[in-house]
């Protein structure tokens, strides 16, 4: 995940393909539904690295899956950036298997067959190999382009079709499939999603403090946990849920109504006013505040009012 920030710290990053190139990176963990349950700022240098094989982005990993309970047959799906071949074998360790896709140059002398062999095939073609010692199996499967995929705990099998547009024939067509990569697209948009849903209303803040702008992001992440969770839980009730938009505003109203009250007046208290010919007004309506407000305990003391 990644927080837009320009200001001048450490832990700022510059990537062109990226569409926010000046972002701090954010490691996360989150579930399919999109709720964030642990996360790692990224610090640099100062990244903390576990001794062995697995490197930083290893060690992240394994930080991240500390909280969960070990040997309950936990499946993690990660990306390329953080997938080895060291990583499936500790997190084994732990009774937590992964499925993940694989760069080139991190298959530790794996030989498969080459995209020209795979292309020479046909799309849906597949090649792959398995670590008996360990039980790890790495495939290389081709449909436009060869990916590669790593994973503890399922075989290649079974085989299913899945249509694709031929450009060729310009009609769909079918093309072999292995279960572990529908798997793997079906498990894996949990931290996408969260961050398109940031997206929408970020709150932005500009200022040369740049820890300001990590504070309301994080702020902005709990936001949306809260409504994902709202969400799940009006669908378990079969009620219809409120939209984003709405349960944010509901919250900064919230936020800006808890423990009000009515401020004291320095001074000496005024003599009271001299009656006088009444006129008649129109009453103003006072809006109702939301329903976190009015039920929370807080400072609901009667106003008092001079006019009638």
């Amino acid at each position: 995940m990644m927080i837009p920030l320009k200001s001048h710290t450490s832990v700022l990053q510059y990537i062109k393909s990226k569409p926010h190139r000046w972002r701090v990176k954010v490691f996360v963990r989150a579930g399919v539904s999109g709720i964030v349950y642990d996360f790692e700022i990224y610090v640099g240098k100062g990244t903390r690295v576990k001794d062995g094989p697995l490197g930083m982005s290893g060690s992240v990993v394994l930080r991240l899956v500390d909280d969960l309970p070990k040997y309950q047959n936990h499946k993690l799906f990660v990306d390329n950036w953080f997938a080895s071949y060291d990583l499936p074998v500790e997190l084994k360790k732990l009774g937590i298997y992964m499925v993940a896709t694989l760069r080139k140059n991190r298959l530790a002398g794996c030989c498969l067959q080459t995209d020209a062999s795979l292309k020479k095939r046909g799309r849906g073609s597949y090649d792959y190999r398995v670590e008996t010692n360990e039980n790890v199996i790495l495939l290389k499967w081709f449909d436009n382009k060869a990916v590669h995929l790593i994973y503890s705990n399922k075989s290649q099998k079974p085989i299913e079709n899945v249509r694709r547009w031929s450009v060729s024939s310009k009609q769909y067509v079918n093309v072999p499939r292995p279960a572990i990569v529908n798997e793997y697209n079906t498990f894996m948009g949990g931290v996408d999603l969260h961050d398109m849903l940031l997206q929408l209303y970020r709150t932005n803040i500009k200022g040369r403090r740049f820890y300001l702008r990590i504070i309301f992001h994080l702020i902005s992440m709990a936001c949306v946990n809260a409504w994902l969770l709202y969400r799940r839980h009006c669908s378990q009730k079969n009620e219809k849920y409120r939209p984003l938009l709405d349960f944010v505003c509901d919250i900064a109203a919230g936020l800006l109504k808890r423990g009000t009250t009515e401020p004291r007046k320095s001074g000496r208290p005024t003599d009271s006013p001299k009656p006088g010919p009444s006129k008649k007004r129109r009453m103003e309506k006072s809006t109702r505040p939301v329903a976190d407000v009015r039920y929370n305990s807080v400072g609901h003391w009667p106003q008092h009012e001079p006019a009638k």
